[in-house]
């Protein structure tokens, strides 16, 4: 059997056991309830996905671990001895901070187990601390049984476990998001949401994969070149910066703060009952549009900054005594990547707020761009893990 046959063995069986556990009930939840629950609790619609909704043992899923990766990250750019322990310590620090990632998903797993158990209590055939205690349980540990299952894919299949945990979620309302646009659209409709959809695909491939190559050439070829009195210099050598550093994480961000402002315009509305006439104008929708597209360019610059530091990325060429042709070492080449970092920043975030806020794309096929990102993403890195895979077996 070969290396790509196992894994691929391995991923399915564990995708396996990760959906077969979305239909494991919880006990004590009146399930036929549970729909007009969501209805009227915005917030709990994150937690389920799919047709079938069931509040199930891997009702949180991976959700939890996302959450605390992106704390993580912010707190490893605050704290300086978790960002000495990322950058200087090697492959224990690396350890260290994952370590500690998995301890704040178990906390973030039981706080968001705790607030659901509270927020379906009016549903449950019973009610007691009990009870509390059983169902917080068996969602936490849900949650981290489904971290466990996606590391194992990580180290031992194809893809990243935790990218494709969420894709399967997303995958799952395929078939019926299908059947609901071909049953409801005439060809000339089919045709144009087909056109229409395939340009997006395109659009997003491209905010995706786009790079700028930064050319790069080493000390020792600079002085061959000037030896040979060479007037252009060839280099083999490339620095690749993508157009959107920060992927759905900029997304991720936003739709957080907005569904905090949803929270709080909806509690407002409870005790205003005459603001509803504002909420369901216009002037809502656009500022509500207006909101998402400033957040999303705004954390998508901010995500770039922390992904790529100008200042440490100059200070490495310059022990490994490469430079950017044409660029001084030194503080001349870290204000030049800084420059070009928040130019594609820039022009990524615009690229990527003007898809997001596309008026109505969930509602002509089924899917959002953050899951559109998601599936392009997650494609794109099999691809890739299976051709190093049949390269190396090859050679």
């Amino acid at each position: 059997m070969s290396i790509l046959t196992k894994k691929i063995y391995i991923t399915l069986s564990l995708i396996f056991i990760i959906r077969m556990g979305n239909f494991i009930p919880i006990p004590n939840v009146n399930q036929s309830q549970l729909v007009n629950l969501l209805n009227s609790n915005y917030s709990l619609k994150a937690f389920f996905n799919g047709e079938n909704i069931v509040l199930s043992l891997f009702s949180l899923g991976i959700l939890p671990s996302i959450n605390a990766s992106i704390l993580m990250q912010l707190l490893v750019n605050l704290i300086p001895n978790l960002a000495y322990s990322q950058k200087e310590e090697g492959a224990s620090g690396r350890t260290r901070i994952k370590q500690y990632t998995r301890y704040l998903t178990f906390l973030i797993a039981i706080l968001q187990s705790l607030s659901i158990t509270l927020s379906i209590r009016s549903i449950l055939f019973n009610w007691n601390l009990g009870i509390c205690f059983q169902m917080t349980l068996a969602l936490t540990t849900g949650s981290m049984l489904v971290l466990w299952l996606s590391d194992l894919i990580t180290e031992n299949g194809i893809g990243n476990g935790s990218s494709l945990v969420i894709t399967l979620n997303i995958l799952s309302t395929l078939p019926n998001t299908l059947k609901t646009i071909i049953v409801s659209t005439n060809n000339f409709n089919f045709l144009a949401n087909f056109l229409s959809f395939t340009s997006l695909i395109i659009g997003i491939i491209y905010l995706q994969e786009a790079v700028k190559v930064i050319p790069l050439i080493s000390a020792k070829q600079l002085m061959q070149f000037e030896n040979k009195k060479q007037k252009r210099i060839r280099s083999n050598s490339y620095l690749p910066l993508k157009l959107n550093q920060g992927g759905v994480m900029p997304i991720i961000f936003s739709s957080t703060v907005l569904t905090i402002f949803t929270v709080v315009s909806n509690y407002l509305l409870n005790i205003f009952p005459n603001l509803s006439i504002v909420n369901n104008s216009p002037i809502m929708s656009l500022l509500y549009g207006v909101i998402n597209f400033s957040l999303i360019v705004g954390f998508s610059l901010f995500y770039s900054t922390l992904i790529i530091n100008p200042k440490e990325l100059a200070k490495e060429l310059n022990k490994m005594t490469i430079g950017i042709p044409k660029i001084r070492p030194g503080k001349q080449t870290e204000i030049y990547l800084k420059k070009t970092i928040t130019r594609l920043g820039l022009l990524g975030a615009i690229f990527l707020g003007i898809l997001v806020t596309i008026p109505n794309i969930r509602s002509s096929y089924g899917f959002g761009i953050t899951s559109l990102l998601i599936l392009v993403g997650v494609t794109f890195d099999i691809a890739r893990q299976i051709q190093a895979l049949l390269l190396s077996e090859i050679y």
